[in-house]
């Protein structure tokens, strides 16, 4: 399966050395379409391809990701851990979509320091399910701040997002409202 192409880069020249990061428009590769006008990751990561289809790198949480207490809110942390489980099937060219994940939290991850991330597939099945790990540690800490385990689903971008649009074409004007679909 080949990877939505994106703006400005063109593919015969665009490195896909194993150093070069894979969220990063500099290097012509993915980004969410929420990070594109930023031309970065909201995130903070920059992660490459490590070895037997890991990835790794950093993340930098910035202000705007405090939670209480001065740490970086859950659902943020949650989004870099999909962000980093999702850059495994990409690294393999591979479109996928989260199925599920499951998070757990051990410490507090703290904001404006950089951290590492790393993210690995467990188990890729005939099917096109694949199960990814991720965690963000501390620099030289080898215990994680959280920890994810997520199961990926393998699409055909056309046929994926097609069939959504269809189904979201036929909610009319009330989709999402509860009132307008005879939902009270």
């Amino acid at each position: 399966m080949s990877l939505p192409a994106q703006p400005d880069v063109d593919p015969a020249t665009t490195s896909t050395d194993a150093g070069d990061p894979l969220f990063s428009i500099e290097f012509g590769k993915m980004l969410c379409m929420g990070c594109r006008p930023m031309n970065r990751c909201r995130f903070g990561l920059v992660l490459r391809r490590g070895a037997d289809g890991a990835v790794e790198g950093t993340a930098r949480f910035t202000a705007e990701h405090e939670g209480a207490g001065g740490v970086v809110h859950g659902g943020s942390v949650m989004g870099a851990l999909d962000e980093a489980c999702g850059a495994v099937p990409i690294a393999a060219a591979v479109l996928s979509v989260t199925a599920e994940m499951d998070v757990r939290f051990r410490r507090p991850v703290p904001l404006l320091r950089e951290l590492n991330v790393r993210a690995w597939p467990e188990s890729r099945s005939e099917k096109g399910h694949w199960i990814i790990h991720a965690e963000i540690l501390l620099p030289g800490d080898d215990r994680p701040l959280c920890h994810a385990r997520a199961r990926f689903v393998e699409r055909d971008p056309a046929k994926h997002y097609g069939r959504f649009q269809k189904w979201l074409d036929g909610k009319g004007n009330g989709a999402g409202n509860g009132a307008a679909n005879g939902v009270s």
